[in-house]
């Protein structure tokens, strides 16, 4: 049995025939994903167009199946050739409800050498311990003679229903709140009767007379054609006014007898029902209520308040076109949207059927999974380009600062060439002052004190002169040895460094070496001199005022203007000495911060190199 309540792709279209004998109807509805729509209706009369034989309304239905692209179809099987009802079991297994049902089929079906087929949907029942469900059956054979009838073995065929429940699908799809409804299907060559309560299929029967019965009695009365007497019966009202036929009223009448007939029996079955009868809506459909004035009469005449088929009660809900209910119904069905769906669709159509769900589903799936690696594929190519931008915008900012940087660079180094250039003349002007301003302090140090000053020399031209002579100190790593003297009193440059010394460890400074002469005892002259060595620290002058160690000493003064042993060097060094240094040097962009480190001399850092050379001529050994 097929369900069609399971998983389904998510857009479909179904092609609901219903044949009759007069004209075929055919309904195209689309399920997409979940909203279902109506294509297209079509409505082939057979004789206007001509189709007689089976042959022609075969080849017809082709030709409009291949323009409609060969969608699957829903059949919908006459309601004589069915049998539905209500069967009232007890509370037993679904296996064994299967097993029953199976059973009231056959016995109901009656003796047949063509198999039954049948279905069934559960009911409502507010009886105890019982449980009712509504059972479709027919007659194999009666099913694929109306297949091959139509020529449509070969078609993808989804469903076969029959008129009683395609009109319960359409009609609680169009008025899903009403619970309690007569629907009496007029067609061509029978009249269907369906009764719904409480929304749910209760009762469907026929009877074989429908608008071709009104038809033949017309021509009779009038002595015509029946296709006559059916342009007549469309075109006139022939029930009421100048123009009535007895006859045809007597027909009509006859044919109300019957309905009523097929109602009444009913409800004396259902006696708890009988008393609320007026509450039933009597809904009519189908072509035969098309007649003008059939409808009027009807109520007024024989008691019958038949209403034509209702519009949807919902704004979004879809409604068929007038005499399309039946195909409606059934496309209902098709598409899953029944709430009472029974299906005859044989088996082997059945099995074709569910091969090609699978597949659908299978190329679905398919589908979908492509869509998802292509969401994925662009996202990840999305968020690499992403990256790529940022890498990019990186780089630029990058390439921004590195030529900002090489612009400062240029900038600096050219700054540091021009003050290379005017800081000669600056460290020239700042020495010149130094030395005006050390002049007039040492000449007011003098002021009411009885020492005197034998030597004032820059230290780079005091230095450059060679130790004293009796001096039995050594030089030691720390104060390294001095080069050759130069030619005596030569002022060599404002505090340059001793040619082939160790800048770092000469003891250059810019300032002056100061000597004097205290004729005063030990401890006077020792006071004299720490109060002269405080007076020169407290000016902003000087950055260190000291005395000069015995082992840097020059024997520079004369001997005449010296007092022996009250001789004392003082050391003056100066605080302003900004354009006395070069800037120090600006490492480039480009340089690598691990490059080698070259490797250092043999020979001692602090030692000139004319030193070493002399003391290896005379033997002397180096100390390290």
């Amino acid at each position: 049995m097929l369900k069609f309540d399971r998983m389904r792709p998510p857009v479909r279209q179904v092609l609901a025939v219903d044949a009759g004998s007069r004209c075929i109807k055919l309904l195209l509805a689309e399920s997409d994903f979940g909203r279902l729509r109506i294509r297209k209706e079509e409505l082939i009369d057979l004789d206007a167009e001509g189709l007689v034989v089976a042959d022609e309304v075969k080849d017809h239905l082709q030709a409009i199946l291949e323009d409609w692209g060969r969608p699957p179809l829903a059949l919908i099987l006459p309601q004589h050739l069915s049998i539905s009802q209500v069967i009232d079991l007890p509370l037993s297994p679904d296996a064994e409800v299967a097993k029953l049902i199976e059973d009231e089929t056959i016995k109901l079906g009656g003796v047949s050498e063509s198999r039954i087929v049948y279905d069934f949907v559960r009911t409502e029942t507010s009886v105890k311990n019982r449980q009712q469900f509504w059972v479709t059956f027919a007659q194999e054979g009666n099913i694929r003679e109306r297949i091959l009838r139509l020529g449509v073995e070969q078609e993808d065929l989804c469903e076969v229903t029959t008129v009683a429940n395609a009109l319960i699908a359409a009609y609680r799809a169009t008025c899903p709140l009403s619970s309690r409804a007569v629907l009496v299907h007029l067609g061509a060559q029978t009249t269907v009767v369906v009764i719904l309560l409480a929304g749910q299929g209760a009762f469907a029967a026929s009877f074989q007379m429908g608008g071709d019965f009104l038809t033949r009695a017309l021509a009779r009365a009038r002595n015509c054609s029946e296709e006559s007497a059916e342009s007549l019966k469309r075109t006139d009202d022939l029930l009421s006014g100048p123009g009535v036929i007895p006859e045809f009223v007597a027909a009509v009448e006859g044919w109300a007898a019957e309905l009523k007939r097929q109602l009444n029996e009913w409800f004396e079955r259902n006696p708890g029902v009988a008393a609320e009868a007026g509450s039933f809506e009597l809904i009519a459909s189908g072509g035969g209520f098309g007649q003008p004035g059939l409808l009027e009469y009807l109520k007024s005449e024989a008691g019958l308040d038949l209403r034509p088929w209702p519009k949807a009660s919902q704004p979004e809900a879809v409604s068929p076109g007038k005499r399309f209910e039946v195909a409606f119904g059934a496309a209902l069905q098709a598409l899953g949207y029944s709430a009472q769906p029974v299906s005859l669709l044989p088996d082997d159509y059945r099995a074709v059927w569910r091969k090609r769900l699978t597949r659908q589903r299978l190329e679905v799936a398919s589908f979908m999974l492509a869509v998802l690696c292509l969401l994925v594929l662009a996202f990840g190519t999305w968020h690499q380009a992403s990256l790529l931008g940022r890498k990019d915008d990186l780089l630029k900012k990058v390439q921004a600062a590195q030529e900002a940087v090489e612009a400062n660079d240029a900038l600096a180094g050219e700054l540091a060439a021009e003050y290379e250039g005017l800081r000669p003349m600056f460290a020239a002007q700042q020495n010149t002052v130094s030395t005006l301003k050390t002049l007039a302090l040492l000449q007011q140090s003098r002021s009411n004190r009885s020492f005197w000053y034998v030597v004032l020399a820059d230290q780079q031209s005091y230095f450059s002169q060679p130790p004293a002579l009796g001096l039995t100190n050594k030089a030691t790593g720390t104060n390294p040895a001095v080069p050759a003297p130069g030619p005596a009193g030569v002022m060599l440059g404002p505090f340059a460094a001793v040619s082939g010394a160790s800048t770092n460890l000469s003891p250059v400074k810019p300032g002056f070496i100061a000597e004097l002469s205290i004729p005063e005892d030990v401890e006077a002259g020792r006071r004299l001199l720490s109060e002269l060595v405080s007076d020169l620290k407290g000016q902003r002058l000087f950055a260190k005022v000291d005395l000069l160690s015995a082992d840097l000493r020059r024997d520079l003064a004369d001997p005449k203007v010296t007092m022996p042993g009250e001789h004392r060097v003082l050391a003056l060094d100066f605080a302003d000495t900004e354009f006395q240094q070069p800037l120090a040097s600006r490492k480039s962009p480009g340089a690598n911060p691990y490059r080698a480190v070259p490797r250092r001399s043999s020979r001692p850092a602090w030692m000139p190199a004319e030193v070493r050379d002399n003391a290896r001529e005379n033997g002397t050994p180096i100390s390290p």
